[in-house]
């Protein structure tokens, strides 16, 4: 005859591994999830973010290296554009070598080797 009073251990053992399996993958998948949305809102605020001050100093920048302007009037110091200014000094450098004749550099003189005093 059965007795109402005994415990099925190997049903209660199999229903705590399941809910042991089960908590442990939900909290798998919570810190996946958390991750998942931490990465996203630093890059929405962190990399994607409107450099606008940024923008508008290399705007200024841009805009001054590309055009003409008084650096000093009474003094006749002008700003030219900078690809200008490249040409310029290119063609300063080739003209200055056309010149000057290639120098060749005197020849190197090396120490003699000491002789070695050890034993």
């Amino acid at each position: 005859m059965a007795r109402y009073d005994d415990l099925y251990t190997g049903t209660i053992t199999l229903v705590g591994i399941i809910s042991a399996v089960i908590t442990f993958v939900i909290i798998v998948a919570a810190q996946v999830l958390y991750y998942q949305f931490q990465t996203i809102e630093h890059q929405r605020k962190n990399i994607d973010a409107p450099l606008a001050l940024t923008d508008a100093a290399v705007r200024v920048q841009n805009e001054e290296l590309n055009s003409f302007s008084w650096v000093d009037q009474e003094k006749g110091l002008v700003s030219i554009p900078i690809e200008d200014a490249k040409k310029q000094v290119l063609q300063e450098l080739t003209h200055q070598t056309k010149e000057q004749p290639a120098e060749t550099p005197a020849p190197r003189t090396t120490p003699e080797p000491v002789p070695s005093t050890e034993s």
